[in-house]
């Protein structure tokens, strides 16, 4: 099965779950809106005082980007690559830093710029260790951030409950058997909310972007050799050989101390 299909089949089978669970037992008092709304608010408030509400309504804007980018990048700068490579080859520094200009990916664009100005081998390398680490970084606190939502999303559920219960527990003289049962089943679905919006949204999202980091890493240790070549002055086929063969690994990972060629321009700038 594809992953378009998996991803409708995910939807219908949780679509139907929302649409049948507040209809199970005969009315609609299973739905609690109150509760949702502490749930949700207070997971986003708690988030927003543990790290900070730039951040976090950011990712919350980049969920729907997420959802649809595809799990592997994809490589389509090869042909002007290339014409950078030979370009500065052969001398034509204008030429190339103009031919820089066409290629699609931030990365790869700034790392032949860097590498077509005078820098040593060494500079380059810490600009781009610096640009793989920021990355890094950001990718890692992206994660952190949903993963504190998953923690928040049932404590606040609880809390919900809590309330209900107190709630209940004032009412206790007053009401029967019956109406006892559906304000705890009333006060229990916070819990439920809970549980489901970090079970099922917050963890769920905080893997496919730990699966997408690795990902992009793995990309731009790729993009790195790339430009590594390119400030060596390297055959422009030599170059397009190694762009072969790195796409056809599109689930390559970044080493975890750092690219080869970072290593390798640092020994050569000592």
């Amino acid at each position: 099965m594809s992953r378009k299909k998996r991803y409708l089949a995910s939807g219908a089978v949780l679509a139907a779950l929302c649409i049948a669970l507040p209809w199970y037992g005969g009315g609609l008092f299973f739905i609690n809106l109150p509760g949702l709304i502490l749930v949700l608010g207070g997971t986003f408030l708690a988030s927003v005082i543990s790290h900070s509400r730039d951040r976090v309504l950011e990712l919350l804007q980049r969920v729907p980007v997420l959802l649809r980018e595809p799990p592997t990048q994809v490589f389509n700068d090869r042909k002007s690559f290339l014409q950078v490579a030979g370009m500065y080859r052969r001398g034509d520094v204008r030429g190339a830093e103009r031919a820089t200009m066409t290629l699609n990916d931030g990365f790869l664009r700034s790392g032949a710029r860097l590498a077509l100005d005078p820098h040593g081998a060494g500079e380059l390398g810490r600009m781009l260790q610096w640009q793989l680490r920021q990355r890094k970084e950001q990718d890692a606190g992206e994660v952190r951030i949903l993963r504190t939502m998953a923690t928040f999303a049932p404590a606040f559920g609880m809390l919900g409950t809590l309330f209900g219960l107190i709630s209940l527990l004032g009412d206790l003289g007053s009401s029967g058997l019956e109406q006892m049962g559906v304000t705890m089943g009333f006060a229990l679905m916070s819990t439920l909310y809970g549980l489901l919006a970090a079970n099922l949204l917050f963890r769920p999202l905080a893997l496919k972007l730990e699966e997408r980091s690795r990902s992009r890493l793995g990309h731009m240790g790729f993009l790195l050799e790339a430009v590594v070549m390119l400030h060596e002055r390297q055959h422009p086929l030599a170059i397009g050989e190694y762009l072969d063969s790195a796409a056809q690994q599109p689930n390559q990972e970044a080493p975890p101390e750092g690219p080869a060629p970072v290593r390798r321009l640092a020994l050569r700038g000592v």
